[in-house]
């Protein structure tokens, strides 16, 4: 492998441990917040932003980024309960602290109820919803959206339903900026097809495709690379980035190797160095407010 050069990569979702996990599953995180940047590092790559479901982490991003050079180290926010759901309070907190990403909620979200994640994971009631009836943004989360915008941040769907996802692209795609998290993932979040990445896309969000998605774990299996590289076409690079959605379980590789291999199985499928420079290193450089 190694057939495109990375250097400069940015991965926007990238896991380590400790964080929560269901108690009665076997799982351990493959690498420490540590382990993830010196490894980014060491690859030459950009910047990572750490992804916790259990709390913020704009603190410890902070931290490593005086402790490993080399490498953009960034944190983020997740509006799961454990900071409150929808909380303007937290997300403000967070982002006058360096947060560059804030998600909508992931597996306390109404979607990952209907999933059945919010029972394994033991959350109450059918889960944090982000819209009303009428399938218009909540006040609280229009006033986060603004927060976002406020800070030049990004703002992720997370594990929400495809009616959320909309909502938000619709109401922010244009002004600010929009991540899909991990789009078509089959294990958490609304399942979106290709057609439905397209349209979001044509709304001005961003589409994350993972390497997670090409890659066999929990019993699923991997979605072919040409399957993603054929959706990438269809989408077009200008509007997709590419991350891992790794470290969160030792089934997966680690996030900086995964994502060297994500990418050179993409080239290997077709796709040209400089769609995946585009989508691996300027797009999410970009987002961070690391490139102009």
């Amino acid at each position: 492998m190694g057939h495109i050069k990375l250097e400069d990569a940015v991965d926007l979702h990238c896991h380590f441990g400790p964080d929560f996990l269901n108690p009665g599953h076997d799982l351990n995180h493959s690498v420490t917040a540590l382990e993830a940047a010196t490894e980014a590092a060491d690859a030459g790559m950009k910047a990572i932003v750490l992804k916790s479901h259990d709390f913020p982490t704009a603190h410890l991003a902070h931290t490593l980024r005086e402790t490993v050079p080399g490498v953009c180290t960034c944190g983020g926010i997740v509006l799961d309960h454990q900071v409150g759901g929808l909380n303007p309070w937290a997300v403000e907190h967070a982002l006058r602290l360096g947060a560059k990403i804030v998600w909508l909620p992931t597996v306390a979200s109404h979607q990952d109820y209907l999933n059945g994640l919010g029972e394994i994971f033991g959350y109450p009631g059918t889960g944090i919803i982000t819209i009303d009836e009428k399938g218009e943004l909540l006040p609280e989360v229009r006033e986060i959206v603004d927060l976002v915008a406020e800070h030049d941040a990004v703002i992720a769907t997370g594990h929400t339903t495809a009616a959320e996802h909309y909502a938000l692209a619709r109401e922010f795609g244009r002004r600010g900026k929009v991540v899909v998290t991990h789009a078509t993932e089959q294990m958490a979040g609304p399942h979106l097809t290709r057609a439905q990445c397209v349209e979001l896309a044509e709304l001005g969000a961003y589409i994350e495709l993972t390497a997670q998605l090409c890659v066999a774990h929990m019993g699923m299996s991997p979605k072919p690379v040409k399957a993603v590289a054929a959706m990438i076409e269809a989408i077009g690079p200008e509007q997709v980035v590419l991350g891992t959605d790794y470290g969160w379980t030792e089934e997966l590789p680690h996030p900086a190797q995964g994502l060297r291999d994500y990418v050179d199985g993409l080239w290997e499928a077709g796709l040209s160095e400089t769609m995946l420079r585009r989508m691996a290193c300027d797009n999410g450089a970009r987002l961070l407010g690391l490139k102009d």
